[in-house]
């Protein structure tokens, strides 16, 4: 097992996952978070830079903007993320006979349909917690204070994804989360774009 940025405990703490869960799950479902869809997000540089400054005594030599970002911003992301991602082997456990559903004789499972509906509702904390990530490296205050993030290549691995991902329900003709879609604007009407400017000179980054 890697090096994780948030234990099973805090993942427990913060949402309704029951105190006897298997640790060991959770641990995996910790580790799948963050190299599969952290690493998605910071590209395998960025990523790969974090982790490392993470003692096996879980010290860390994180300086204050990494603090910041890791406290405020990558915790909360992998608890939801963490937690979708842990629902099905919460549910359905391999044993050495097969597949089985649970594992208490005395619980009754949810159907297959009210499991789905709920972790839809999990997947959209999930996807929040993702663009509010994803919004504070590219338009808040964490803008160009990582350069392993804003600086890499293919050669590094991964590079980051920084599509939106998140939308509420509500849906308005011709626009984006980040404003009117220019493409759909009057030449003739002065326009401006947060994510735009900052990403002027990489049509690829949204």
């Amino acid at each position: 097992m890697g090096v994780l940025l948030i234990s099973e405990t805090k993942l427990k703490s913060y949402t309704n996952i029951n105190k006897n869960v298997d640790m060991d799950v959770l641990k995996a479902e910790i580790q799948v978070a963050q190299d599969i869809d952290l690493q998605t997000i910071f590209g395998t540089k960025f990523y790969k830079q974090l982790l490392s400054k993470v003692g096996a005594d879980g010290s860390n030599t994180f300086n204050e903007d990494e603090l910041i970002l890791v406290n405020e911003y990558i915790q909360p992301y992998l608890v939801q993320t963490a937690y979708f991602n842990a629902m099905p082997q919460i549910m359905y456990r391999t044993m050495n006979r097969g597949i089985v559903k649970g594992d208490m004789e005395s619980a009754s499972s949810v159907d297959s349909e009210t499991f789905k509906y709920l972790r839809s509702i999990q997947k959209q904390r999930a996807d929040f917690y993702s663009q509010r990530l994803i919004d504070y490296l590219l338009l808040g205050r964490g803008q160009n204070k990582f350069p392993a993030y804003l600086n890499t290549s293919t050669l590094d691995g991964m590079i980051p994804d920084r599509n939106q991902k998140y939308n509420n329900g509500i849906f308005l003709r011709h626009v984006t989360r980040k404003g009117w879609d220019l493409s759909h604007i009057s030449n003739h009407m002065p326009v401006y774009s947060e994510q735009a400017n900052a990403w002027y000179n990489c049509p690829d980054c949204f």
